[in-house]
Order: structure tokens, then C-alpha cells, then sequence
């Protein structure tokens, strides 16, 4: 059950480390009246910036894959614990 939890701690480290660097980086790119502020939490807006300006790019690839293997962990994980197979 441990490994469970740190795959998923690893994952969220991982989407987090890819926003923040796609953020920093457009940011960079943007004029001032279009930049991301630091408290904005609307990461689907930043990827999607992020891609017109780096169409190549695979950050924003591996933040949505991150996102979507967190919740297909937690579904898991739900399952198994309403079928009792978590020991």
C-alpha cells in the first residue's frame, strides 16, 4: 500500500514541476498584460498557451498524462476499497 502512495506523490511532483516550467517559461515569452500570475491555479490554460508557443514541446504532454494516471490511481484505489481488497 506504501508504494502506492509514492508512486502518487511522485506523480503530482512530477505535474507540478511541469506546470511550473511551463508557466516560468511563457511567462518569459507573454507581454506583461498577458502573463500568468504566480497564483493562478488554471494549469489547462498555461498548457494550451504553452503549446501555441512550443508545438513540439512534451511538457504539456506529461503534466496531462500525470493528472489523468492521479485519478485513474485514486479510482483504483476506491474500487479496491469498497470491494475489500486493500489489506
Amino acid at each position: 500500500m506504501t508504494i502506492f502512495w509514492i508512486i502518487l506523490v511522485l506523480l503530482v511532483v512530477v505535474a507540478n514541476i511541469a506546470d511550473i516550467a511551463m508557466k516560468l517559461e511563457i511567462n518569459d515569452e507573454l507581454p506583461s498584460e498577458e502573463k500568468f500570475s504566480w497564483w493562478n491555479r488554471n494549469y489547462w490554460a498555461v498548457e494550451r498557451k504553452y503549446r501555441e508557443f512550443h508545438p513540439k514541446s512534451y511538457l504539456p504532454s506529461v503534466a496531462r498524462w500525470c493528472f489523468w494516471l492521479v485519478v485513474a490511481m485514486f479510482v483504483m484505489w476506491g474500487i479496491a476499497s469498497t470491494t475489500g481488497r486493500l489489506d
